[in-house]
């Protein structure tokens, strides 16, 4: 178990305390500032788990949380021992009866496979939802039972009720009447439960009835009058019979109070359990916590750690790893340049993460389970043992080499300090080489340069400095793993007003091996912030470049998108026209026939055949034109092209005219149309002389009709139409849906002998705007209809 004198130097009751105002329970408050971190590798991770799982209850899945119960662990053993609650202790029972089967409900409701732990705990919950009901009807406040708790109760209270009006109705007679005279005052009071009227001690002989209570004065008595002795005895009867019928109530809701005491003091129990969980949750959302990687290997990486009990406006977050390659961090570095904060860091992530508690860090944080964390921080002074400043921290240092293993954390601030440095520094050497044989793993400060020297000496030990300004020589509160740092005592004394010559003279007293190892650190230090600093400018420019190209590319995929699309309602719009002049062709082909059936043709009929014939050529002629550019199938070497030639662009399937050539970048740029691009050489393709004698003839024109698409069509029907016209009439009715975007159609051809389907369907086959077709399932129509998609 860690020493809990280590957890309060690492300040993780100040952690608990501000974990605990999350709290909704007292219970769960002294719970959680009386927990202390797990012993085992298990439950550090299922502690952790449960935080999780919280945390996903609490804002991915909206649960409440536990709802608020009193103390009444007291009232339990009480109920459980036989004894009567009041109404008050009552109530505060059903309060826990309802936050348990609240608790239950929400958790357990929640449909996910990540929710274990908790709903393991919650599952043990035991509530009792009728005699939470039969509380919560009968006892309507603290000091109060309803009408109906009970039939008798109901009619105590109705018949207590008429005797109180009877009883002032007559009372009424003596202040309305002609006895108002011998009364102080007008009205009816109460003595010991009994009504009265306050009559004049002179006419007390007046008012027949018995004297209750007289004024301090004695100028007043008041008597109850002989006409309402009886009513006032039937009261008190009555009143007595309520409050034993109360006691009887309530003795009963205690005993099953009693009957279920064991179990509800369970749920106490279970309930701050999960109270707890989601206090860590609550916690962790505040403050931007995150769940570390745990494992048990010693091996640490802390990314951008922030300490907790440091603002969030004024920490700066560090970078920490060691217990992998190397076990030793050695920090050294200028004093309140946060060292020691580095050295709290560490040891409080790992205590809080092994008490399931997310740590502020970055995604990706990795902490280890320890079985002890050793910690020597402060300046401590035994005063009752008569110790030094060295001579406590030795006491500790000594305390630690002696119970160190491969399974403990150590933190040594400032070691060696507080004596001579020449001993202190070999002292501390010897220290540090006991704990690497230990195979411990941990973290280190101090001054003393023999150690940085050291630490290069060695591979299980790393050193690593505090940033600070290499001009200001103010601290940066920025780790620097894998170089030393230099204390700069004299250059900081000189800046907080430090004589020139004191400062000076200081310099000169230094030896020669000081002053040049101070100077090659300080130099050291400034030419790797200077490369930290091009770093990050390189690092920045690099992602607004990366940045910069994948708009580049996302919006030229987009073009790309566009220009297809356009492409293919190009095509389907040529193709539309192509059979709409076909479908002319063929009517003009069927009035020729006709023409020729009769069995004389005179000039008339041969003047309207020729003009038909004509007909017949103009669209034949205008159904040419449609076809697509003819293009050599080898690509041109762009030597042989120059400005204006034209040329077949295989990525856009059509013909352009070069406008200019860069042979360096082997593209040349095209314009087809209005639409201006770069192509590369081996895209481009000669024009056949078929295609160059096309140019010379008026090319067929055609406007896409974009108010089509708003009211684009799904279903034709072909029922009654022969084969041909069906045929026809279905690979216009594709075409047209292609250009609106249409992805399904309905074809209703009707079932009959099937000769209708069977060809349609025989050329939904040969149609490459089909994706695939079917016939109808029950209610679109069955075999008399076919459902196509389109691609």
């Amino acid at each position: 178990m860690i020493n809990e004198k280590v957890l309060n130097v690492l300040g993780y009751d100040k952690v608990l305390e501000e974990i605990a105002e999350y709290t909704v329970l007292s219970c769960s408050k002294r719970a959680l500032l009386a927990t202390l971190p797990c012993e085992d590798y298990f439950s550090v991770n299922e502690a952790l788990d449960t935080t999780a799982e919280a945390v996903k209850l609490l804002y991915t899945y909206s649960v409440s949380g536990v709802d608020f119960f009193d103390e009444i662990t007291d009232e339990l053993d009480r109920a459980e021992k036989g004894a009567t609650l009041s109404c008050a202790e009552v109530l505060r029972v059903m309060r826990l009866l309802r936050s348990s089967r609240l608790t239950n409900k929400a958790i357990l409701s929640v449909n996910s496979d990540d929710i274990v732990i908790i709903k393991r705990i919650v599952s043990a919950l035991y509530f009792d939802a009728y005699l939470e009901n039969d509380i919560s009807v009968k006892v309507i406040s603290d000091d109060a039972l309803a009408d109906n708790a009970s039939e008798t109760l109901g009619q105590l209270r109705r018949k207590i009720k008429r005797l109180n009006e009877q009883i002032r109705e007559k009372l009424s007679s003596y202040i309305r009447g002609e006895k108002v005279k011998y009364l102080q005052e007008n009205i009816v009071t109460m003595r010991g439960d009994r009504y009265v009227i306050p009559v004049k001690a002179e006419y007390k002989g007046n008012i027949k009835g018995l004297i209750h209570d007289q004024s301090a004065t004695g100028a007043t008595v008041f008597i109850e009058p002989e006409a309402i002795l009886e009513l006032n005895n039937e009261l008190k009867t009555a009143m007595l019979e309520e409050k034993a019928e109360i006691e009887k109530i309530l003795s009963d809701l205690s005993h099953s109070i009693g009957i279920v005491a064991p179990r509800l003091r369970a749920n106490i129990g279970l309930l701050s359990s999960v109270d707890v969980a989601f206090a860590k949750a609550e916690y962790a959302y505040k403050t931007h916590s995150v769940m570390p990687i745990m494992c048990d290997s010693g091996h640490l990486s802390i990314k951008k750690g922030r300490h907790p009990l440091i603002p969030r406006e004024t920490v700066v977050p560090i970078d920490i790893y060691f217990g992998d390659k190397f076990s030793y961090l050695l920090i050294t570095g200028p004093n309140t340049g946060g060292k020691t904060v580095s050295l709290k860091l560490v040891g409080l992530f790992t205590v809080m993460a092994m008490s399931g508690i997310f740590v502020p860090a970055a995604e990706g944080t990795r902490l280890s389970f320890f079985e002890n964390v050793f910690a020597d921080i402060g300046d401590e002074q035994s005063i009752e043992q008569s110790l030094s400043t060295f001579s406590s921290h030795m006491k500790n240092i000594i305390a630690i080499t002696r119970q160190a293993d491969e399974k403990s954390l150590v933190l040594i601030d400032e070691i060696g300090a507080g004596t001579d440095p020449d001993e202190g520094g070999a002292l501390a050497q010897a220290v540090i080489e006991k704990l690497l044989e230990t195979n411990s793993k941990g973290i280190i400060t101090t001054h003393y340069s023999r150690l940085k020297e050291f630490a290069y000496t060695r591979g299980d030990i790393m050193n690593a400095s505090m940033d600070f300004d290499g001009k200001t020589f103010a601290p940066l509160y920025r780790l620097a793993i894998g170089i030393p740092g230099s204390s700069n005592a004299i250059e900081i004394s000189r800046i907080l007003g430090l004589d020139g010559k004191v400062a000076d003279r200081a310099v000169e007293l230094l030896s020669d091996n000081k002053i040049s190892f101070e100077k090659v650190l300080r130099e050291a230090e400034k030419s790797r912030q200077e490369a930290e600093n091009i770093r990050a400018e390189y690092s920045l420019l690099k992602s607004e470049a990366q940045a910069e190209a994948d708009r580049v590319k996302a919006e030229r995929a987009k073009l790309e998108t566009d220009r297809n699309r356009f492409l293919q309602g190009a095509k389907a719009e040529a193709r539309r026209i192509i059979n709409e002049k076909t479908e002319e062709a063929e009517q003009l082909l069927d009035e020729i026939k006709e023409i020729l059936k009769k069995a004389e043709v005179d000039g008339g009929d041969l003047i309207k055949a020729r003009t038909i014939k004509n007909k017949i050529e103009d669209v034949k002629y205008g159904v040419a034109e449609t076809e697509g550019p003819h293009f050599s199938d080898k690509p041109l070497d762009l030597a042989s092209v120059k400005p204006g030639d034209g040329v077949y662009v295989a990525s856009i399937g059509g013909a352009a005219v070069v406008t200019r050539v860069s042979a360096k970048k082997k593209e040349a740029e095209v314009l087809a149309g209005s639409l201006r691009l770069n192509v590369k050489e081996g895209e481009i393709y000669p024009l056949t002389d078929n295609t160059e004698k096309q140019k010379n003839k008026t090319s067929v024109s055609f406007t896409r009709n974009l108010a089509s698409a708003a009211a684009a069509k799904t279903e034709i029907n072909v029922i009654g139409q022969n084969v041909d016209e069906a045929l026809l009439n279905v690979d216009k009715f594709i075409d047209e849906c292609v250009v609106n975007n249409v992805a399904e159609i309905r074809i209703v051809h009707g079932k009959g002998m099937n000769i209708l389907s069977r060809a349609i369907q025989a050329e939904l086959k040969k149609n490459r705007n089909v994706s695939e077709f079917r016939f109808g399932v029950y209610g679109e129509g069955e075999n008399g209809v076919t459902i196509v998609k389109l691609k």
